[in-house]
């Protein structure tokens, strides 16, 4: 595959591109499409699904609940993981 981000014109692609990528948007609409209108979002008080606004404004004013301490833990086994990733993958080329 290639980077979201290839072929709409805003970067100088090197690799094949999809030819269905023929749209030519701005990088502010490009911006919006991945950051806004794609991403599902949830509401880290509610659990529900949410506009991203929602999730801006409870991450400003510090609503968001504290992680507890099973998350933490998944969290740190997830970084001493990927740390050592080049254990597990296959070298390139």
């Amino acid at each position: 595959g290639v980077p979201f981000y290839a072929g709409w014109g805003l970067t100088q692609d090197l690799g094949d591109v999809p030819p269905r990528r023929r749209a030519r948007p701005a990088l502010a609409g490009l911006v919006h499409a991945t950051l806004v209108d794609y991403p599902r979002y949830i509401d880290p008080q509610t659990g529900l699904p949410c506009p991203v606004e929602v999730v801006i404004d409870r991450l400003m004013s510090g609503d968001a609940p504290r992680r507890g301490p099973v998350n933490r833990a998944l969290s740190k086994a997830q970084g001493l993981l990927a740390s050592r990733a080049h254990l597990w993958r296959r070298p390139r080329g």
